[in-house]
């Protein structure tokens, strides 16, 4: 049935030169598992895998997807309704400079083989839960070095790179 009304909005979208939030297929969910309220509740577009939003309702749920479209549509050129978005990495070149780095760091701090899994630009330690102080102090340990703020690997890697150097 998701499939159905997709395949009708992709074909109402010709119709138009521009679409709006109402001419994307919605899809809503009930996450009774989730440990927080804010996040019970999901919406997204179907065939759009990674644009989701969250809510403590369906109603807020849909408010914060439409919300995420208008910033996304700000940056973005807009898919069409219906269509099947692929999945866009984002870049990891400089996490490949540090790629030695990130091998040992991943074995030291992470406690997972760095090649199981994929790292971009952008990944960080809240990303594998480690946001905390036990995580920052075993680093400062370690490498001798204290993250900056936003934890990003990448910037971790290279002050790591610049610490080793210096």
């Amino acid at each position: 049935m998701k499939q159905i009304k997709a395949k009708i909005k992709y074909l109402l979208s010709f119709f138009k030169s521009e679409w709006d939030f109402e001419d994307y297929p919605l899809e809503t969910w009930e996450n009774l598992s989730a440990e927080q309220e804010d996040i019970r509740f999901g919406a997204s577009f179907t065939n759009w895998t990674l644009f989701v939003a969250h809510g403590d309702s369906v109603s807020n749920a849909i408010e914060n997807l439409k919300k995420n479209l208008i910033e996304y549509r700000k940056e973005n050129q807009l898919p069409r309704p219906g269509s099947i978005v692929p999945i866009q990495y984002t870049e990891s070149n400089k996490i490949e400079i540090y790629e030695e780095i990130a091998i040992d760091f991943f074995n030291t701090i992470i406690g997972i083989n760095y090649f199981d899994c994929f790292i971009s630009d952008m990944s960080s330690l809240s990303d594998f839960e480690l946001d905390n102080e036990e995580t920052i102090e075993k680093i400062k340990t370690e490498y001798g070095i204290v993250p900056e703020e936003d934890l990003l690997l990448a910037d971790i890697f290279e002050q790591i790179s610049n610490k080793a150097s210096a």
